[in-house]
């Protein structure tokens, strides 16, 4: 009955599936088969993990979930989030996100990785919560010189454990997560480890 009232398109290749799918099997199944990367780094203060490059599927599905609003594809990068965890399993006290800007969020309209912590914190069995916030802009603009300076683009807006899973989708420079995790340790977090779903090529 649904398929009758409610024709639905596979999102990547347009085949028709369930309105309850956003991808149908066979698209869904080769981006799955496509990760994880085994993409380790180690640093001083934190591991990273990436899934896959940003390219091909992965990146049109990232795309298509955070600039168009195809929330149902949450579903599907949760997927990938936790068979990169389940190659990478560190034990951890919270899992939170690196936070969007104000302009970002109010352009999107949604936080779309605080939809996926949340989605990850339930398989998982750990707590998430939004431990950062980015005060590139607005709050930020008001503090001084010096007090930008120490406190960078992130501060902590809550007390975080001492092991935090930090979530991002696509790591460009790196820029970011750093400038995320040195805003943790500050705050008296002892291990930080980042899963992140794609790494651009530079």
């Amino acid at each position: 009955m649904l398929n009758y009232l409610f024709e639905n398109n596979c999102l990547l290749c347009g085949k028709e599936v369930s309105p309850l799918r956003s991808l149908c099997e066979n698209c869904e199944e080769k981006v799955l088969k496509n990760g994880p990367s085994f993409y380790r780094e180690v640093h001083r203060k934190y591991e990273l993990f990436v899934y896959s490059d940003y390219t091909d599927e992965i990146e049109r599905i990232i795309r298509l979930y955070k600039y168009h609003g195809e929330v149902s594809l949450s579903g599907t990068l949760v997927k990938l989030f936790l068979k990169l965890y389940s190659y990478f399993p560190r034990e951890a006290n919270l899992i939170t996100w690196v936070p969007s800007s104000l302009d970002s969020l109010e352009n999107r309209g949604f936080d779309h990785m605080r939809l996926l912590a949340k989605r990850m914190s339930k398989e998982l069995g750990i707590p998430f919560n939004a431990v950062l916030e980015n005060v590139s802009e607005g709050r930020q603009v008001e503090k001084s010189k010096e007090e930008r300076k120490r406190t960078g683009r992130f501060i902590c807006k809550k007390d975080p454990p001492q092991n935090v899973i930090l979530i991002d989708d696509v790591l460009t420079t790196g820029t970011s997560v750093r400038d995320c995790v040195e805003t943790l340790f500050r705050n008296g977090v002892s291990k930080v480890f980042v899963y992140v779903l794609a790494k651009t090529r530079r």
